[in-house]
């Protein structure tokens, strides 16, 4: 099998868990997420979204636009939709500061592990 089409699909993937993850009702989320918590887990969920979309072929600026309106899409929704949540633009940051760092550690894979194409 393709690797590439794998891990495109591992990226596709990601990005759904990520909505319905971020989609659920403000009363079924764990109180143990303080403000702080809250921040480091949008950090945390992007971090994978940045590095797949990365390994999956994408160049990195694209990657970063996509993350950056993904999460605010996201709050948004939020914002709107009556799932007991609200938009944060924290959140939206966090989000964007997971990317970056997927990005990195995707670029870094990439020089360090996969094999050079001629």
């Amino acid at each position: 099998m393709n690797t590439l089409a794998v891990v495109r699909g591992a990226a596709i993937a990601w990005t759904i868990i990520i909505l319905l993850g971020c989609s659920l009702p403000g009363p079924d989320i764990p109180p143990v997420l303080t403000v702080w918590h809250d921040k480091w887990m949008h950090i945390a969920i992007f971090v994978p979204f940045g590095w797949l979309w990365i390994l999956a072929g994408y160049r990195a600026v694209p990657v970063l636009l996509a993350g950056i309106v993904y999460g605010g899409f996201i709050e948004i929704c939020q914002g709107i939709l009556p799932i007991h949540r609200s938009a944060d633009v924290q959140d939206a940051i966090a989000d964007a500061v997971g990317t970056v760092i997927g990005i990195a550690l995707g670029l870094v894979w990439q020089r360090l592990f996969q094999k050079q194409r001629l």
